[in-house]
């Protein structure tokens, strides 16, 4: 019987108990990958040990050295894609930036009325990202038009592209889609978005090693996907996301900072529910180190958002579940969370000392998302500004949140973006 990437990994975690029992807290990830190569060696999905080419692809799909869509999900997905798997990343030419052009999924988003989504080669080492683009720049199917600001989104640990269209919270990128609905529709009629799946989520890259899922190295993706759009367009650029997105976007404008490259340097940032920070992120990453230790990597909750236990009315249409990372890369995805902090607070401090940020955050109970996360972002970057949504005030949190959280994105861009823009134009 064919074993499968899941059912690997749930061998390796079984196993890796027995292994670990006896090592300290900085051996216990590399006793972890031992227990899943020798689970793999077991399956035969290692190339080494595997029979002719279904052991060669299994080892592929297990490292994410191409395109492992077709073993991620069924249907019309999984077959519109597949056909991908036998190319390698470093045969694939780049993606030139414009929508259309990337692997297309599935017609039947389209039919059903929702954004068409793509694979494109996006970073120079052959990673995959799965995309959903917004705004003129995605009706029109042309390159960025010269000029146009660009907001880069990530989603969280626990998200991805259908989580967060699903929940409905920050999605502000809607508006960017039909060009009104929003108090600030002029600017949702100005901006192109693209939104991506990081690696490890959707039909994106695999994490291939542990590194490749640490936020820094997530922060290297954003900025590589962002030149693959702009192209020297020369608009502006905006890194947003939501608590892993959030890392992601501080890492992204840190490292374009000390990079010197001022096409990759963000104008503004946006920084949705921030997870937890120095040293408060250190029980965080005993739960992940933990959750991995005890083979709980692909075990997956069936509860919402937390935030949605707090609303006082009951939410319509019903909350969808937390999203997960890939089952064939969860442990890598949770290490290298686990691996993770921000910079160094005097780079931080450096980098973002003339960058606009606005920092959503709210306080509902959410331990993974704090309110004093928002408060060291504040520390940091003294002229951030920070909205806080709390349970305890006389509205319904989450209504108040879909509400009022994308127009006051798009007010920030505006604000921060394109008027000033308009503002040197005039000059």
């Amino acid at each position: 019987m064919r074993a499968t990437a899941s059912a690997c990994a749930a061998s390796a975690m079984r196993d890796a108990p027995h292994h670990v029992a006896a090592c300290g807290a900085d051996d216990v990830f590399r006793a972890l990958d031992d227990a899943r190569s020798r689970a793999l060696s077991r399956t035969g999905m290692c190339g080494a040990t595997g029979s002719g080419a279904r052991g060669a692809a299994h080892a592929r799909a297990r490292f994410g050295m191409w395109s492992t869509a077709a073993t991620r999900g069924g249907g019309d997905d999984a077959r519109a894609r597949g056909d991908a798997a036998e190319a390698a990343p470093g045969t694939a030419a780049l993606w030139d930036g414009v929508p259309g052009h990337g692997r297309q999924l599935s017609a039947l988003r389209a039919s059903r009325g929702e954004r068409p989504r793509e694979v494109v080669v996006a970073c120079e080492d052959g990673g995959e990202m799965e995309i959903s683009s917004h705004g003129a720049w995605a009706r029109d199917a042309t390159a960025l038009a010269r000029g146009t600001p660009l907001c880069v989104w990530a989603h969280g640990m626990r998200g991805d592209l259908n989580n967060d269209d699903e929940e409905g919270l920050w999605n502000f990128w809607k508006y960017c889609d039909v060009g009104d609905g929003a108090e600030s529709r002029a600017t949702a009629r100005d901006i192109g978005v693209i939104r991506y799946n990081a690696r490890g989520y959707g039909a994106s890259s695999d994490v291939r090693r542990t590194r490749e899922a640490r936020w820094d190295n997530r922060g290297s993706d954003m900025i590589e996907l962002a030149r693959r759009v702009r192209k020297g367009n020369g608009g502006k650029l905006v890194f947003c996301g939501a608590s892993l997105g959030g890392a992601t976007s501080i890492w992204a404008a840190v490292l374009a900072y000390e990079s010197g490259v001022a096409e990759d340097a963000p104008a503004a940032l946006v920084i949705v529910t921030p997870p937890t920070f120095y040293e408060e992120r250190e029980s965080r990453k005993k739960k992940l180190k933990a959750k991995v230790a005890k083979g709980a990597a692909v075990e997956n909750t069936k509860a919402p958002r937390r935030v949605f236990a707090a609303a006082r009315d009951p939410v319509v249409p019903e909350p969808p579940s937390l999203a997960n990372p890939n089952d064939s890369c969860a442990v890598e995805v949770l290490i290298g969370s686990a691996q993770s902090n921000l910079p160094e607070p005097e780079r931080v401090r450096e980098a973002l000392r003339d960058i606009p940020v606005i920092c959503l955050a709210w306080d509902c109970g959410d331990v993974t998302h704090p309110v004093s996360s928002a408060m060291v972002i504040k520390d940091l970057v003294p002229h951030a500004e920070i909205v806080v949504a709390s349970s305890k005030e006389d509205y319904d949190i989450v209504k108040h949140v879909r509400a009022e959280w994308s127009n006051a994105i798009l007010e920030f861009i505006q604000r921060n973006v394109i008027s000033d823009d308009e503002g040197k134009e005039n000059l």
